[in-house]
């Protein structure tokens, strides 16, 4: 039996791991950007709810991605010091 919800986590999984490499995460940023200020929609019938979830997930790996460098930063300081 198909699984709906598969093809979602394959994307999920494939966009957080392209945000975490630091080479690509620039690509991705501004391809989210553009995917959110272009006018037509992926989906017409959903309208801005396509839009909102592509901004959930932007924001919540990249409020990651800060939280996870400045503990990173944070735990390099307390060492050097120590």
């Amino acid at each position: 039996m198909f699984n709906v919800f598969r093809p979602l986590n394959v994307f999920y999984s494939w966009y957080r791991n392209a945000l975490r490499n630091p080479k690509s995460r620039w690509w991705i940023l501004g391809a989210t950007v553009l995917w959110l200020i272009n006018p037509l929609n992926a989906i017409p019938i959903v309208g801005e709810i396509d839009d909102a979830i592509v901004l959930g997930i932007v924001v919540t790996e990249v409020s990651q991605i800060v939280l996870e460098n400045i503990k990173n930063k944070k735990n390099i300081e307390e060492n050097s010091i120590v």
